[in-house]
């Protein structure tokens, strides 16, 4: 079993070292949003003489919901869909700076689910891609740890989160058992 508190704040510590994090409103499902947005390139000579630069972008939402229903998962997914959508940059007549990858990332901590939430979970399959991926793409990563019994879940493109979220559930747990 898993504290709900303690948790999240470790999670955010784990996002703060490189994220830019921001708590939410008191009563809202959506409890904290984290933001990356990081550029790549290579220089010749200069930094003025860029040969190429590609930037990515991640947009995390966090969600607390203690009974995981279906019709909240695809609220909550439908929402951090919203928010971060539109905020994909995409200059379609200079090619100075250049999209990559965009990540919306779905995060949900729950004390128990219905099966369907899981499986939309599992199943969702949110991709675009901008002419062709010539100006990139942008993907929809989806993942829960349930609070009750330390499972997690994640969609295909949320493998990574499911990782991070297990290295987090496993630290929890060393640091809770060193502490009894």
């Amino acid at each position: 079993m898993i504290d709900y508190e303690p948790f999240l704040n470790q999670i955010l510590d784990g996002y703060r070292s490189s994220y830019n994090v921001a708590m939410e409103k008191a009563g809202d499902p959506l409890v904290a949003t984290a933001e990356l947005h990081m550029t790549q390139g290579q220089h010749v000579v200069f930094k003025e003489f860029t040969m190429w630069s590609a930037d990515d972008d991640e947009y995390v939402y966090i969600y607390h919901i203690p009974h995981l229903t279906d019709q909240a998962a695809e609220e909550a997914i439908q929402r951090a869909y919203d928010d971060g959508f539109p905020r994909i940059k995409l200059d379609h007549v200079c090619f100075r700076h250049q999209h990559m990858c965009t990540r919306l990332v779905a995060l949900f901590l729950y004390d128990d689910a219905e099966e369907e939430a899981l499986k939309r979970i599992r199943k969702c399959k949110i991709y675009h891609s901008f002419q062709f991926s010539l100006k990139g793409w942008m993907e929809m990563h989806t993942a829960g740890v349930n609070l009750t019994d330390d499972s997690v879940v994640s969609n295909r493109y949320g493998r990574e989160t499911a990782k991070f979220l297990k290295m987090h559930v496993d630290h929890y747990h060393s640091h809770v058992g060193s502490k009894n």
